[in-house]
């Protein structure tokens, strides 16, 4: 196919101004190529168009899909031909959930109105961008779909909490901070019940520290962070743009985005840089900034991508890349068409037609967050019509009907009884009152109209009894109204899905229930639990009388799923709350669905609802996935299916390998190694098991002076390392302490937990040890909370200490040793300890 002027000139023009600029910054000296950046996020919003480059479908024409593959493919697509014309960085996907159907700037800009939805389209969408070099964003932090202001021309107001905005608008931004997102960009909407009371009460999201914060301190998000616009109304008809920039900065920003005044650049630029002389803004703001900004640039960029020159090879790149996207286009779009409701025999079409009647809007069309009109430019309806339907039609005519809903009567005969086929689109119609009453007042006329609304599917979704054949296209581009067109005229079979409920405000039927677990019902239900319990995690097998201990603790806090016809458990979270220096944080121990019901959403919502309840009682906002007191896991186990780990990092949870490991020990033939017993001997260190109320208290002293840090607890209850020397007083757990003994001062110098399997402090506190040796007769003790006083470290006296306690156990009848959670593996490993688990540290 030979490749026309216009295509080479577009091509040309594009590649050439990239180009460009790159060359002007290298010339300049830059030491890193420059940023280009472009918010190419398909359908409506599309910057580089046909027939420069394939159209590709939007995020709510993806959403009808329902498949993440497609959404990867787009976003692999999208990267490769903005990869080709030099730009290297996308202001999207866009992570907002558009739960206001009467949204103004989002609508079908958003994959849907479910969460977790939401965040898997936009996390696939981001991967294939990823993959073709292209520096993905996703945006509007902290979520826009909530508002039925466009902070194009306005300042919008989201009068949501901090738990329902954890409950819906953050989920997209917790997995994408979760799985590594490079970019994220700011909304310009404030947040009423996040600010206030503070400094910043009422500020935009893009200019306020603490909405901001939630990103940087809660969400521990270290990437970088864009701006909206500052030119836009919710910032410069309220703070200015000049200003704007300089306070976006302080709240936590990295780049700043003003797109369209030179003046307004320049004069933003000298007020950061006046800023920063003055002490306004500190040199360490701008340095950690830029810090971040040049290590995403050695991540994705260098100069010879940057600077390669175009000849024409290229050309012929282009095309056939443009056809390859081309048919993965449609592909996508003929998925998309939703069918939402149709009277019997409408279609499809398969008979010969006389005439054929398009209705289109023609007068003012509300945006719906289009860039532009959003219409198609390259081909019409009309053309989509006769290219489709061919001889099935002798006459096809398009009628444009105005805001007033005026037609002639030659108009409204053909409606009435000339046309054979009335095709009647709207766009954005529940906006727009004129489409509607129009609309109503057609399909009074006539009963078997086909109307398709080719942008927000909302347009009638709640007007079934007069509107009886309704599709959605979610957006107004000919490649979707094709698709449309060919499932009407029964080329392709209808497959899109809603990804809005057909209801607004309408609430997902469930099969279960999630509610608290309270002191009566844990006895009456632990039976419940441990069913799910080993049939969940098979692996890690406990007893009902384990199980009870260690659930039944003051700090703990658990939630229970049930099924609602026979109030069977299906489901459980456990956690327990604790405080470290005057912060309270929380610790997800466990959380279990039964293999039957899972893949059903009752593990995110029992996560949700954990998450939710302990935030608005007791404060906190940093959630682990671990246990220390009682002791399940210490962390995520590092053997976990690659399915389990990516359900906590598809929820937020940021994995960090390198985290503990639970050590073991047969000892029944243990043999201490002589050179350490030899090196404490010299020392002058001596070992015995603590006896007497006065070596106790000396104990606690020291373990007060040296690890009073490792103390969590609440007012009412506390436990650590402290407290659990506190708890094993001699007299009711004799041999549980093993201390080392300067022999010249008869001081106190180390100290290990000994406990042995028969004291019954052991199965109130750790659920595991049983299982290390995988023979559950084996009597397995507990080695734990070993401390060197900080005067007497380095002097071999805790290996000394550890071998002089196996033999002790040993002779109390106690088979073989746990190590509780330590990251100094080498160190146990020279008195002949092995790993038994690996964790990752997980945290929300």
């Amino acid at each position: 196919m030979p490749l026309s002027d216009d295509f080479k000139l577009r091509r040309k023009v594009g590649q050439t101004l990239t180009l460009s600029l790159q060359q002007e910054a290298k010339d300049a000296g830059h030491e890193q190529p420059l940023f280009i950046g472009i918010d190419q996020e398909n359908g409506i919003v599309t910057r580089i168009t046909p027939p420069t480059a394939t159209q590709l479908p939007g995020q709510m024409t993806l959403g009808a899909t329902k498949a993440t593959e497609n959404a990867y493919e787009i976003g692999k697509c999208t990267g490769q031909m903005l990869s080709f014309f030099g730009i290297n960085m996308n202001y999207a996907p866009d992570c907002d959930i558009n739960s206001e159907p009467l949204n103004p700037v989002i609508g079908v800009r958003s994959f849907g109105d479910n969460p977790n939805f939401v965040a898997r389209m936009s996390s696939a969408t981001a991967r294939g961008l990823r993959e073709c070099g292209v520096v993905p964003t996703v945006k509007h932090f902290p979520g826009h779909g909530d508002t039925a202001v466009d902070s194009h021309h306005g300042l919008p107001i989201i009068t949501k909490s901090r738990s329902e905005l954890e409950r819906c608008e953050l989920v997209p931004f917790r997995r994408a901070v979760a799985e590594g997102i490079e970019a994220v960009m700011t909304a310009h909407i404030a947040l009423p019940k996040i600010t206030n009371g503070s400094e910043s009460q009422g500020l935009p999201a893009t200019i306020s520290p603490e909405a901001l914060g939630i990103l940087r301190n809660d969400m521990k998000y270290d990437g970088v962070i864009v701006t909206d616009c500052l030119e836009m109304d919710g910032i410069r008809a309220t703070y200015g743009t000049v200003e704007g920039a300089l306070m976006s900065l302080r709240a936590g920003s990295d780049s700043v985005m003003i797109c369209h005044t030179y003046d307004v650049q320049v004069r933003s630029i000298e007020r950061v840089v006046q800023a920063v002389r003055s002490g306004e803004l500190s040199e360490s703001r701008i340095d950690e900034s830029l810090c971040r900004i040049t290590t995403l640039k050695q991540r994705f960029l260098s100069w010879g991508h940057a600077l390669r020159s175009a000849d024409e090879a290229f050309l012929t790149e282009l095309q056939e890349m443009n056809e390859k996207h081309q048919q993965i286009a449609e592909k996508v779009y003929s998925q998309s068409t939703t069918v939402v409701r149709i009277s019997l025999g409408v279609f499809p079409i398969s008979k010969h037609v006389s005439n054929v009647l398009l209705l289109t809007p023609g007068g003012k069309i509300p945006a719906g967050g289009a860039v532009d009109d959003g219409g198609p430019k390259h081909k019409t309806y009309i053309d989509v019509l006769e290219q489709v339907i061919g001889n099935m039609a002798s006459s096809i005519i398009q009628v444009d009907y105005p805001d007033t809903g005026e037609l002639s009567e030659e108009h409204w005969k053909m409606v009435e009884t000339d046309a054979d086929i009335v095709i009647l689109v709207t766009r954005n119609a529940k906006e727009a009152e004129g489409q509607r009453n129009f609309a109503l007042e057609v399909t009074k006329r006539r009963k078997d109209v086909i109307v398709i609304a080719t942008c927000g599917p909302y347009d009638f979704l709640d007007d079934e009894e007069s509107i009886k054949t309704y599709a959605a296209t979610y957006e107004p581009t000919v490649e979707a109204f094709s698709s449309a067109i060919h499932v009407i005229f029964g080329r392709l079979p209808a497959k899109g899905t809603l990804p809005i409920a057909s209801t607004p405000n309408k609430q997902r039927d469930k099969e279960y229930r999630i509610q608290a677990l309270d002191e009566s019902q844990k006895d009456s239900m632990s039976d419940g639990i441990l069913k799910i319990w080993n049939a969940a995690l098979p692996e890690y097998h406990l007893s009902a009388d384990n199980l009870l201990k260690v659930i039944n603790q003051p700090h703990g806090h658990h939630f229970v799923a049930q099924d609602t016809q026979t109030d069977t458990i299906i489901g459980f979270c456990l956690s327990y709350i604790s405080q470290n220096q005057g912060e309270t944080s929380a610790e997800i121990a466990a959380i279990a669905v039964e293999p039957a019901k899972q893949h059903q959403g009752i593990g995110t919502e029992l996560l949700s609802v954990t998450r939710e309840y302990l935030y608005e009682n007791h404060g906190c906002k940093n959630f682990s996935l671990r246990s220390y007191f009682p002791r399940f896991w210490p962390g995520l186990p590092a053997d976990l299916a690659q399915e389990t780990e990516q359900f906590f990092v598809h929820r937020g949870f940021r994995l960090r390998r390198g985290g503990d490991a639970d050590l073991y020990q047969d000892i029944r033939g243990y043999v201490s190694p002589k050179q350490y017993l030899d090196k404490a001997a010299a020392a002058g260190v001596i070992y015995k098991a603590i006896e007497t109320p006065e070596e106790f208290e000396d104990c606690l002293v020291g373990q007060k002076r040296n690890f009073s840090h490792y103390t969590t607890g609440l007012m009412d209850w506390k436990q650590g390392w402290v407290e659990t020397y506190i708890s094993l007083h001699p007299s009711k757990h004799p041999s549980s302490i093993m201390a080392a003994f300067d022999k010249h001062t008869n001081t106190q110098i180390a100290w290990t937990l000994m406990l042995s399997p028969d004291d019954d402090f052991v199965a109130q506190n750790w659920a595991f040890p049983p299982l290390a040796s995988g023979d559950l007769s084996l009597k397995t003790g507990i080695i734990g909370c070993v401390g060197v006083d900080e005067l007497h470290r380095s002097r071999g006296v805790g290996l000394g200490l550890l071998c002089h306690a196996m033999e002790d156990m040993k002779k109390r009848g106690v088979e073989a040793v746990f190590v509780d959670s330590t990251d100094k593996v080498d160190w146990y490993g020279k008195v002949g300890f092995g790993k038994w688990k690996e964790y990752i540290h997980a945290e929300i």
